[in-house]
């Protein structure tokens, strides 16, 4: 009997001694591939086009339709959240059959830095993708342990029941030379139920109280409603939440809440729960009188604050050469709204102390304090106009007008430290 123990305690620390032969060969000291330049507006507008072509809320329900996505415009996508989300690189490559991925990925424990270096090859079944290979560093897992790896894993998130449904929708996966086709039965309550999934339940309660809070602040005989005016009321809120409240996911929730109400956005849309939320009444929320920047603000803060400042400029920019070509025209002054809208989102989720700051500083802010200067900005400007007086993207003149920008947003009480 005495036999047992011992075969256990021989059986772990074999098993130890295995996994920690797996990360030695698993962990590299350099990168394989090296952070690349962020979105360009460029590449904001190939996604775009992307997504419209592929936009499927027009199908009847139950129908199978097929989605072709370009291998450029989803390299791009994986890239940005491979830097955003884990400060790492990825390239992704289609080929007859196959699909190739490549990440490097620093580790985010180790204080003796170390690289996750991942290659992943794809191939195609009669229906979804399985892994072919799969290195880890100098670690090569076949592909049976792969693909179990991968299952269990997924099994285990926190919205496995909807990501099975939404697998549950594809049929076939194919890859050819930079492109993937994806044959699928559109289910039309998908978009409301990933929107529920990819929340939590405290992260829903959060968007309930904002969501009250400004329901009771809209009641009001004004039609008008400045900004700093919801933003003072919410904030106090926020920082009245106490200590057992996360500032940073507080933040984010009145955000979000603001900017789905400025762009008259129906949160019921994404969270089916919501209907049945208190509803505030559309008003006019200004920002030095105009409500145009009040929405370039609160979009560019939520994009900052759930995604990043490199998509939010990115997404800034393409919208102003968009309208250089037949909108409103290049406006500088949107410009300033949008990094001033950054900056806020970006010091919202900057960690616990930046968070409870930004929340002190927007109780009682002023319009001079979260958005610069704007009255001397060039505005409305077409497309030629804006080429010949400022060089387009890459002129002296731009440059030295953003530069202009970034030194006023820079000066804002809601940029310091």
């Amino acid at each position: 009997m005495k036999s047992i123990p011992n075969r256990i305690l021989w059986l772990g620390c074999l098993l130890l001694a295995l996994l920690m032969i797996a990360g030695l060969l698993a962990i590299e000291d350099t990168p394989q591939l090296n952070p690349r330049a962020n979105l360009s507006p460029s590449q904001i507008a190939k996604v775009k086009r992307l997504l419209e072509r592929n936009d499927p809320r027009r199908l009847p329900v139950g129908s199978v339709a097929q989605a072709v996505l370009g291998q450029e415009e989803l390299d791009s996508a994986l890239n940005y959240a491979a830097n955003h989300y884990a400060r790492g690189a990825s390239r992704l490559m289609f080929e007859q059959g196959k699909a190739r991925i490549q990440a490097s990925l620093p580790l985010p424990w180790s204080r003796l830095g170390g690289f996750l270096n991942v290659r992943i090859e794809l191939t195609e079944t009669d229906s979804l993708p399985e892994i072919g290979a799969l290195t880890v560093g100098r670690l090569v897992l076949p592909s049976f342990i792969a693909n179990g790896i991968l299952k269990s894993g997924l099994s285990m998130i926190p919205v496995a029941a909807e990501w099975r449904q939404l697998v549950g929708m594809v049929k076939k996966v194919r890859f050819s030379t930079r492109r993937m086709v994806v044959t699928y039965t559109w289910r039309g309550d998908l978009q409301a139920q990933l929107g529920s999934a990819l929340l939590s339940d405290d992260e829903l309660g959060q968007l309930l109280f904002y969501q009250t809070r400004l329901a009771e602040l809209t009641r009001t005989g004004r039609y008008t409603i400045g900004l700093t005016t919801l933003l003072n009321a919410l904030f106090q809120s926020a920082a009245q939440r106490g200590e057992q409240a996360d500032p940073v996911r507080e933040n984010r929730a009145a955000i979000r809440v603001l900017a789905f109400y400025v762009t008259q956005k129906d949160l019921g849309q994404l969270i089916p729960a919501s209907k049945h939320w208190p509803r505030p009444v559309w008003r006019r929320v200004v920002l030095q009188n105009r409500d145009d920047f009040t929405k370039h603000y609160l979009v560019s803060a939520l994009l900052a604050a759930d995604a990043g400042s490199p998509l939010a400029n990115a997404v800034g920019l393409y919208k102003e050469i968009q309208d250089s070509r037949g909108g409103s025209g290049f406006s500088f002054s949107d410009l300033a709204a949008d990094r001033a809208g950054t900056q806020m989102g970006n010091r919202a989720v900057a960690g616990e102390q930046a968070a409870k700051a930004l929340q002190k500083l927007l109780a009682v802010a002023a319009e001079p304090d979260i958005m610069p200067e704007t009255a001397d900005l060039p505005e409305f400007m077409p497309e030629a106009e804006f080429k010949r007086r400022y060089g387009g993207l890459t002129g002296d003149a731009y440059q030295n007008m953003m530069a202009e920008i970034e030194r006023r947003v820079a000066a804002l009480a809601v940029s310091r430290e």
